[in-house]
C-alpha cells in the first residue's frame, strides 16, 4: 500500500499513471532582496562581457607593469640657470649707457659660467664688451668736454679776450620804408 518515494531525477515514465506525477510547485512568496526571475541582480554589470583575453575596465593589459602612483613632482629648475640674470642684467645695462654696471655684472656673470651657476656666457660678454666700449667713449667725451672749456676759457678770459667773446655788435632794426 505504501509506494516507494520517486526519484525526482529520475526520467519520466511514460507508462506510468497520470495521477502519479506531483502538480506543478506553487510559486514562491517574493522576499526582499532576493532577484525576481529575469531580472538582474544588484551590481551586476549591465552591458556585455568583453570577449575572452580583454582587460577588464579598469584593469592595465596583461602584461603591463603595475607600478603605484608617483606624487606629483616639483616643476624642474634647472641649477645652471640660477644665475642668468647677471649676464641679462650686464647687456641690458651697458645697452643704456650704464657702463660700469655694466662691466660689474658682465664679470659676475662669466663668473658664474665658470662655476656652472650660469650658462649665457654670450650675453655676459656682450654686455662686457658694450660696458667697456661705452666707457672709453665716456672718457674720451668727458676730454674733449674738458679741452673745449678750456680753449673757450683761454679764448675769452684773460686780459687779451678774443673779438668774438666781447664784440659788442648790436643790432638794431629798422623799420624798412619809414
Amino acid at each position: 500500500m505504501s509506494q516507494p518515494p520517486e526519484d525526482p531525477f529520475a526520467t519520466p515514465n511514460n507508462n506510468a499513471d497520470a495521477s502519479a506525477t506531483p502538480p506543478p510547485a506553487a510559486p514562491q512568496p517574493e522576499q526582499p532582496g532576493q532577484p525576481q526571475p529575469g531580472q538582474p541582480q544588484y551590481g551586476a554589470p549591465q552591458y556585455a562581457a568583453p570577449p575572452q583575453g580583454a582587460p577588464q575596465p579598469g584593469q592595465p593589459p596583461y602584461g603591463a607593469p603595475q607600478y603605484a602612483a608617483q606624487p606629483p613632482q616639483q616643476p624642474y629648475k634647472n641649477p645652471a640657470t640660477a644665475k642668468n640674470w647677471m649676464g641679462i642684467t650686464s647687456l641690458v645695462t651697458s645697452i643704456l649707457g650704464i657702463s660700469l654696471a655694466g662691466i660689474i655684472f658682465g664679470h659676475l656673470g662669466r663668473s658664474a659660467v665658470r662655476k656652472g651657476e650660469a650658462d649665457n656666457p654670450g650675453m655676459s660678454l656682450a654686455g662686457l664688451i658694450i660696458g667697456y666700449i661705452g666707457m672709453v667713449l665716456s672718457i674720451i667725451a668727458i676730454i674733449a668736454m674738458f679741452a673745449f672749456f678750456g680753449w673757450f676759457i683761454d679764448e675769452c678770459g684773460g686780459s687779451n679776450p678774443a673779438d668774438w667773446c666781447t664784440s659788442e655788435v648790436s643790432y638794431t632794426w629798422e623799420a624798412q620804408g619809414a
